[in-house]
């Protein structure tokens, strides 16, 4: 894999971060559920939307699909397929952007946040205001 590939592969936008979350906390979803687990947050994105979004997380291997006959209809029925190899790459990627922007003082500020709000307080709560 080239850089250019890697580096398109580890560059995940809002939309694709909050769908990749569903999938991580249901395990499987259809891209109907997982609009309306957007809704639910308040985020009002078109159903179209999400489809482009699922196929092109699949085309880049960060889910899997299957179909299923749900109601008499064929859906597919999406799963998150990130390694855990995958998400060290990407934790490490944001954590390289945050030192090359603010180098050490950005660092400091993402460390007191870790500790501040840590694993227990829940990411949630600490605000998607800047998103």
């Amino acid at each position: 894999m080239t850089s250019v590939e890697k580096k398109r592969l580890l560059t995940i936008g809002p939309l694709e971060a909050d769908i990749i979350g569903i999938l991580g906390r249901l395990k499987e979803a259809t891209a109907n559920e997982i609009w309306n687990e957007l809704n639910k947050t308040g985020r009002k994105t078109a159903y179209t939307t999400i489809l482009t979004v699922l196929s092109r997380l699949y085309t880049r291997g960060l889910v899997s699909k299957r179909q299923k006959m749900i109601n008499n209809a064929r859906q597919y029925i999406y799963k998150l397929t990130i390694s855990d190899e995958m998400k060290y790459d990407l934790i490490r990627q944001h954590i390289y952007i945050i030192g090359k922007m603010f180098g050490d003082e950005g660092l400091n500020i993402m460390a007191k946040l870790l500790m501040d709000y840590g694993p227990s307080y829940g990411y949630d709560n600490i605000g998607d205001e800047y998103i």
